[in-house]
């Protein structure tokens, strides 16, 4: 006779649960509820993600990432979304220590009951818990949120020009950190603006800095990374759509009359400008986006896409870019397949490509934040221009 521990017959019981809720969940079901001039691998993603356990999505970007991206289609109406976001945050919150992840060690604290650390991956923590107490008016995540933005304030290490740092150990800055600060500062501010200044305030500083630091004017691009005191020399496709999706961060929570915003205006349609200089006639953007030599990329052409289409949609940019806009995405849709694998997709970081890594690195790894990229984007892609 087998016999089952209480932890097992537990165990049991809850995939048990999470089948039989997700049971019948299939892309066609999922499609239907869909914009129709969506490709069906979006919905492949949405169902794919919707069968897995939501345990297995951690508090890493990997995990984070796609949790945000499916959050923006409950509002759309995918209501199963929302059991699926609230067992992740329990299990996390339950959980008593940091999930797996394959970033940099660094000090631990604990956001509102979730254990996570200072590396910057795990600050868009903040972007799905945002979502759910804005959706949910969930308390706990609202929490999160805020001590997410709490340890970036007050707890992460800062280099000699004040900019966030990658991890408590890295001798480098890349623009893919200022994102995830500024983003998580962002979030927190808009639940409590009155009590949240400090978040604003700390975002508008690190945009700045950052923009200061790696958005060069004659090029309207962002360099890779910076090492010591000197710049790299190649333009990372990612970098570029990091220092926008920052931009666009902050300005979409900043008040009309703040000082700063007039800049970071300025700086939005240089960076947009700039990009739109070196896109492929495609409409996609190489991994490194001067260098033609360099294969075309799909994360950086979805960064592109959805930064710049927001932009427009709220006044931010002129309707000039729309077209490039819809070149990037027309490149992104015929990169998804219909079973949701992204195709086209460098899955190094800002490291390796300012090193050119790049054709070892084409469509390797296999990672929840690509797929997260893709929700997001199709969402702010299929959003109406009239709508704010």
């Amino acid at each position: 006779m087998l016999l089952f521990s209480r932890r097992r017959f537990l165990g049991a019981m809850a995939v048990t649960a999470h089948l039989a809720r997700s049971h019948g969940l299939g892309a066609q079901s999922i499609r239907h509820r869909l914009p129709d001039e969506l490709p069906a691998g979006v919905a492949a993603i949405i169902e794919s993600t919707l069968k897995r356990a939501p345990g297995e999505l951690n508090t890493d970007w990997f995990g984070t990432i796609l949790l945000d991206g499916l959050l923006r289609w409950h509002v759309r109406g995918i209501a199963e979304v929302r059991p699926f976001a609230l067992d992740w945050l329990k299990h996390h919150l339950n959980s008593g220590q940091v999930s797996r992840y394959s970033g940099p060690r660094s000090r631990e604290f604990s956001a509102g009951g979730i254990r996570v650390t200072t590396y910057a991956g795990q600050f868009g923590l903040a972007f799905p818990c945002y979502e759910m107490a804005r959706q949910f008016q969930d308390a706990r995540a609202a929490e999160v949120t805020d001590g997410i933005a709490r340890m970036i304030l007050h707890r992460t290490t800062r280099n000699h020009l004040g900019l966030v740092a990658h991890d408590d150990r890295a001798d480098f800055a890349i623009p893919d950190t200022c994102f995830f600060a500024t983003e998580a500062l962002m979030d927190a501010y808009a639940l409590a603006p009155e009590s949240g200044q400090a978040f604003r305030d700390e975002a508008v500083i690190q945009l700045r800095s950052y923009i200061d630091t790696f958005l060069v004017s004659e090029t309207g691009l962002a360099r890779t990374v910076l090492r010591g005191d000197k710049l790299g020399d190649t333009y990372w496709t990612r970098a570029s759509g990091w220092l926008l999706w920052s931009i666009t961060s902050v300005l979409r929570h900043l008040p009309q009359t703040d000082t700063s915003r007039k800049g970071f205006l300025e700086d939005l349609e240089r960076l947009s400008s700039g990009m739109a200089r070196v896109q492929d006639r495609s409409g996609g953007f190489r991994v490194l986006l001067d260098e033609p030599e360099t294969p075309l990329e799909t994360t950086g052409a979805a960064m592109y896409a959805a930064g710049v289409h927001e932009a427009i949609r709220k006044g931010w940019l002129s309707t000039e870019f729309s077209s490039s806009v819809e070149q990037a995405w027309q490149f992104v849709k015929q990169n998804l397949t219909d079973d949701g694998r992204v195709r086209n997709a460098y899955t190094g970081w800002a490291i390796p490509a300012e090193d050119r890594q790049i054709d070892s690195l084409m469509d390797v790894h296999d990672m929840g934040w690509i797929p997260g990229f893709m929700l997001r984007t199709a969402d702010e892609l299929t959003t109406s221009l009239e709508r704010q």
